[in-house]
């Protein structure tokens, strides 16, 4: 059925001006939201986070469940079990962990992360 016009379909929307919506949109100007939104799973933060905790030396994330994500809105809070090599120092690689995975679900997501409360489970050689 191409082509076929009805009256019950919203029509799409037609720019109008020399700029974007989009460049509209960020000075702060009437545009309309470009339409849509995008959900993202509890359980694809968890994955995400899980793996920024690999990303730093020295820490791992252990095997079964190693990050558990509650979303509100746009605000996320983080809760991970990650292993320590031995002899590095834990609190040091728990505070690096801690910075880089809010770098990274917050560049991934696009969401704030609040709150990241981290367990040390394991001691590892």
């Amino acid at each position: 059925m191409a082509g076929t016009r009805t009256d019950t379909v919203p029509r799409q929307r037609v720019e109008t001006g020399a700029r974007g919506s989009a460049e509209r949109y960020r000075e702060g100007g009437a545009a309309r939201d470009p339409g849509g939104r995008t959900d993202i799973a509890p359980g694809v933060i968890e994955k995400a986070a899980a793996r920024a905790v690999r990303e730093v030396e020295g820490a791992g994330a252990v095997r079964a469940r190693p990050a558990r994500a509650r979303t509100s809105g746009d605000v996320v809070l983080l809760r991970l079990r990650i292993s320590v090599r031995y002899p590095r120092a834990a609190r040091e690689v728990a505070a690096r962990v801690r910075e880089h995975v809010k770098d990274r679900v917050e560049w991934m997501t696009g969401r704030t992360v609040h709150h990241i409360d981290i367990e040390i489970a394991e001691l590892v050689r």
